[in-house]
C-alpha cells in the first residue's frame, strides 16, 4: 500500500470480494454470466433509465466506437469533438475510419462552446436533403460529441438546439460523468444516447469497461450485438463484421459491488469539493473550477485553472507537492496539438495553446481524509500567496 497521497484510487469498500469469489465457484468467468446483466440493469437505473437501455462493453472507447456506428457514423464522415478532451474520444472517431472536428471550448468549465459551434457551423457547412456538410470539405458532419470535463456537464440543451437546427445526432461523452446532474436530470434523462468508462482510475471501476446508454432500446440493441462479434445464433452464425468488445463477468461483477456504493461515493467526492471550494475560493492566480450554472459536476477530479500572466511554471508546484508525498499534476494536452490530429479540420483553438500548463488536478479520492486534504490545501496556499 503507497504512503503517497494520491490523485484518483478506486474505492473497494463494499460486496467486490464476495461477488468475485461467486463468480470463480460458478466458472462465470468470461463474457457470459449473470453479474453482466445486474450491473447494466443496476446502471441504468441510477441513471434514470430502464432495464435494457444500458449494455457493457470493454471500455469507454469501445462504447463510443460502437456508439457512433449505431447512430449511423460512416467513413470518412467529420464528427464534432471539443479539442479539450482525452484523446480517446477521437480514437473512437478515427476507429471507424471518420475524421474528428476539433471544435472550441467554454473557458470557464471546459466544455464545448455553444456558441462557438453555432458560429463555426453556420460559416462553414451548408445543407442538403436533410444532411449538413462541410463546405471545403464536402464532408458529411455526422455526429457532436459533448464532453463531461472532470465530472462536469456540457450546456446539453443549448447544444441540442444547434443539433436538431444541423439535423446532426448527438453522443454524450459522460465517461467521468456518472453521479452529476444537468438541470437536476441524471444521465440518461437527457433524452440522448452516451457512455461511461470505468476505468480505475474514475469515480466508479470495473477495473476498466464501459457501457452505452440510450432510452433508445434499437440503439443499445446495436451496440451489444456489434460488441458480441456480431454473433446471431448459437449455430455460431454471424450477419456482419462485428467487434469482440464485451465485458466479463468478473468486471461486471466489481462493477454491481461499485454501483451499490455509488450515492455514497458521489457524497464523499461532493463533500472533498466544498472543501476545496470553502479553502480556495479567493485566491486572484488561479481558479477551482466548480459547477457550471446549468447542473452539478460528478467531481470525478478536482482541478485549478491558473490564470495567464503569473510568470508561472507548474513544475515547480508539482515538485513541491511530490516533497510531501502527494500527487498532483499535468492533465490532457489538447488533441490539436497531439501528433496524430495535428492536421485534422479545426476551429480557432489558440485559447487552448497553452492549457496543459494551465490545469492541475488534486487528490479526488473518495477516500481522501481530511487531514490529507489539509496538506493539499497548506501546499497551495504556501505557493500562491
Amino acid at each position: 500500500m503507497s504512503d503517497w497521497i494520491e490523485i484518483s484510487t478506486p474505492s473497494l469498500r463494499g460486496k467486490e470480494y464476495d461477488y468475485l469469489k461467486e463468480c470463480v465457484q460458478t466458472n462465470f468467468v468470461s463474457s457470459i454470466g449473470p453479474f453482466i446483466k445486474r450491473f447494466e440493469d443496476a446502471i441504468a437505473k441510477n441513471i434514470g433509465l430502464i432495464k435494457n437501455q444500458a449494455t457493457a462493453t470493454s471500455s469507454g472507447t469501445t462504447a463510443l466506437q460502437l456508439g457512433l456506428l449505431a447512430v449511423g457514423v460512416k467513413p470518412n464522415d467529420l464528427v464534432i469533438v471539443p479539442s479539450y478532451t482525452f484523446i480517446a474520444t477521437a480514437n473512437a472517431v478515427s476507429h471507424i475510419g471518420a475524421n474528428p472536428w476539433l471544435v472550441s471550448t467554454d473557458m470557464n468549465y471546459l466544455t464545448i462552446d455553444p456558441k462557438k459551434l453555432d458560429k463555426e457551423l453556420e460559416l462553414n457547412t451548408f445543407t442538403k436533403n436533410g444532411f449538413t456538410y462541410h463546405k471545403k470539405t464536402k464532408q458529411k458532419v455526422s455526429c457532436i460529441i459533448p464532453v463531461y470535463i472532470f465530472g462536469c456537464p456540457p450546456d446539453i440543451d443549448s447544444i441540442k438546439s444547434i443539433a436538431d437546427k444541423y439535423s446532426i445526432p448527438i453522443i454524450l461523452d459522460s465517461a467521468c460523468g456518472i453521479g452529476s446532474k444537468y438541470k437536476k436530470s441524471s444521465l440518461g434523462q437527457t433524452n440522448l444516447p452516451g457512455i461511461i468508462s470505468f476505468n480505475g482510475n474514475k469515480t466508479i471501476t470495473t477495473g476498466a469497461g464501459g457501457v452505452f446508454y440510450s432510452n433508445k432500446i434499437n440503439l443499445v440493441e446495436r451496440v451489444r450485438h456489434l460488441s458480441s462479434t456480431a454473433k446471431y445464433s448459437d449455430k455460431y452464425e454471424h450477419d456482419e463484421i462485428g467487434y469482440n468488445h464485451r465485458m466479463s463477468n468478473i468486471q461486471a461483477a466489481v462493477g454491481l459491488a461499485q454501483v451499490e456504493q455509488l450515492e455514497k461515493i458521489i457524497k464523499e467526492k461532493k463533500m472533498i469539493h466544498n472543501n476545496y471550494k470553502k479553502e480556495l475560493n479567493n485566491f486572484n492566480k488561479f481558479k477551482l473550477i466548480s459547477d457550471p450554472p446549468w447542473g452539478e459536476s460528478s467531481h470525478w477530479l478536482n482541478a485549478i485553472l491558473i490564470k495567464r500572466n503569473n510568470n508561472f511554471n507548474l513544475d515547480n508546484l508539482i515538485q513541491e507537492f511530490k516533497v510531501f508525498k502527494i500527487k498532483a499534476n499535468y492533465f490532457w494536452k489538447p488533441l490539436h496539438l497531439q501528433k496524430p490530429y495535428q492536421n485534422s479540420l479545426k476551429t480557432d483553438l489558440t485559447s487552448l495553446n497553452d492549457i496543459q500548463e494551465r490545469i492541475l488536478i488534486l487528490p479526488s479520492s473518495p477516500t481522501l481524509k481530511i487531514e490529507e486534504q489539509e496538506k493539499v490545501i497548506g501546499i497551495l496556499k504556501s505557493f500562491f500567496r
